[in-house]
């Protein structure tokens, strides 16, 4: 499926067909044939062709662990080689490659990429607090990584570009995080103070009966908190769903507070002073009456 202009030439096809409408160029000197969906795993592949012995890194070992839970992206495929003063690495544009003195490995689907955790490490520089969190959600949610690997990684790494950003972030990773704008409505309560609400508490009627899974909670004040995205307002399923679940938790005493990305992103400390007026007014126990 993927050919080298090198490959080409030795298949017989020259440079002018390969630039003309029968291939698209995927990456470098790589194309593929013009009906062949450039995909950021073919991307991958591209540029593991223009670089032996490298595997898949950073932000583009993210999107292939997480699927549609990457990070913003810079639009480049970034690869890892460990460290040869011999090695000419390639001059691609769309193309970034690293060194390290040692290199992290694993296949996934026969594509050599950085194991999850090494991914999220080789994040930090590239993220402030808010957005290693939440890549590091994204990594737990998709992986089999525990968020006690983040810490131990983070906290053994030393002379790593980002590391202290790196632990900080790690000791904030919770496993359940639904999706990325719940991890960040979580660590903009916790980082302005509050107490740090559950992920995933299955909230219980009074037989034992499932009734309820709020994204956050306080179950010990019956508090929920929904962040709604777009698709619960064009969905007329999912928002009768969620009227049924959030009167059923208001009947058995909870108070539910909705969320949205307007709320968030617009007026992110009038959250934080509703939240934080809602917990005063249940008698949180560990704020003050």
């Amino acid at each position: 499926m993927l050919v080298t202009v090198a490959q080409a030439r030795g298949a017989g096809i020259s440079r002018g067909v390969l630039r003309g409408p029968r291939y698209r160029r995927v990456l470098g000197s790589t194309y593929v044939e013009a009906q062949v969906a450039v995909t950021p795993r073919l991307r991958a592949e591209a540029a593991l062709a223009l670089t032996p012995g490298a595997v898949v890194s950073h932000h583009t070992a993210f999107g292939l662990w997480t699927a549609d839970d990457r990070p913003t992206d810079d639009g480049v495929v970034h690869l890892t080689v460990e460290r040869d003063p011999h090695r000419v690495l390639p001059r691609v544009d769309g193309l970034r490659v690293h060194e390290v003195q040692h290199l992290d490995r694993v296949l996934r689907e026969g594509l050599p990429l950085t194991p999850p955790d090494r991914t999220f490490l080789d994040l930090a520089p590239y993220h402030d607090l808010t957005g290693l969190v939440t890549a590091g959600d994204s990594l737990v949610r998709r992986t089999d990584l525990e968020p006690e690997r983040l810490i131990d990684l983070t906290t053994a790494a030393i002379g790593v570009r980002g590391v202290r950003l790196a632990r900080e972030a790690a000791a904030l990773v919770r496993r359940g995080v639904d999706s990325p704008m719940e991890s960040r409505l979580r660590l903009l309560l916790v980082l302005s103070g509050l107490p740090e609400p559950q992920v995933g508490y299955v909230v219980s009627d009074p037989a034992g009966g499932w009734l309820a899974q709020p994204d956050l909670s306080y179950p010990e004040i019956k508090f929920g908190i929904e962040y709604d995205g777009q698709h619960h307002l064009v969905d007329a399923h999912q928002w009768r769903q969620d009227i049924r679940r959030r009167e059923n938790m208001e009947r058995e005493g909870w108070l539910v507070r909705v969320i949205t990305a307007h709320d968030l992103f617009q007026i992110p400390q009038t959250v934080v002073a509703r939240i934080s007026q809602d917990l005063y007014a249940r008698h949180h126990p560990l704020l003050a009456a």
